[in-house]
């Protein structure tokens, strides 16, 4: 628990909690704009407004932004002498790297509640929808964050590999270009529950009026997603472990 408050708080002194309220402002403003100008064409009110949010987040903004987050959690070890720190550390590669995933997974959860949150305000309060979201929306973001752990784990995995701050955001984007050209070229299936950004885009997108053949929320699709986003994680987190416990005192 200590090293999971230390991680928190490396990420509050970067400001990144910004980040977490930023990121669903510009998804809730983007949709409700596209929303309150193709109103009569979106017939389906809360359904329609919901997919008007998520689809530019699931697609580029949630995993953008747990790249940027994932660059700023190992920024400071790469600083000055606290690899070395890290490295002498007596805390086990699997905690270090368990400690930084739960804080990022923790970011993202907050993210995901301040874009309900922000949904629902719009929706009653700008666009004057009746009634509230309906739960299947509820459902996709709450699925969401565990459709983001293999990215986190991913995006940590690169972060803590190469130094530079741009270059795995850089890698993060390729990797929601590949997801999206997965997931909107028909080839989808198996490989968009082993790409981590796939799986987002994907989990985000179910139920879904903006999307063809974007799928239901039902409980094998969740069954489905969780069982691919936690053997995804275990994955890249066993291998990050084994790489950090190799690397050498700089």
């Amino acid at each position: 628990m200590g090293m999971i408050l230390a991680e928190l708080t490396k990420l509050r002194r970067s400001a990144l909690w910004i980040m977490a309220v930023v990121l669903p402002l510009l998804a809730v403003v983007t949709g409700t704009v596209n929303y309150g100008a193709n109103e009569e064409a979106l017939s389906s009110g809360w359904a329609s407004y919901w997919s008007q949010v998520v689809i530019f987040y699931g697609m580029l903004f949630m995993s953008m932004g747990i790249a940027v987050m994932a660059s700023a959690a190992w920024r400071m070890e790469h600083r000055g002498h606290n690899w070395n720190l890290l490295m002498a550390t007596p805390a086990r590669a699997l905690s270090i790297l368990g400690a930084k995933l739960v804080s990022l997974t923790l970011m993202v959860a907050v993210m995901q509640a301040v874009l309900l949150l922000l949904v629902v305000l719009s929706g009653r309060l700008v666009l004057g929808l009746d009634g509230w979201l309906p739960w299947r929306g509820t459902a996709a973001a709450l699925l969401g964050v565990v459709a983001a752990l293999p990215v986190i784990a991913l995006q940590s995995l690169l972060s803590m590999l190469v130094r530079s701050f741009a270059a795995p955001v850089a890698l993060g984007l390729l990797g929601c270009v590949a997801g999206v050209g997965v997931l909107y070229s028909g080839g989808g299936g198996v490989v968009s529950h082993l790409l981590p950004q796939a799986l987002v885009t994907m989990s985000l997108s179910l139920g879904s009026t903006a999307v063809a053949d974007a799928g239901s929320v039902d409980l094998p699709t969740a069954a489905a997603v969780v069982s691919a986003a936690a053997a995804l994680t275990l994955l890249l987190w066993v291998l990050a472990a084994a790489v950090l416990s190799r690397r050498d005192v700089r």
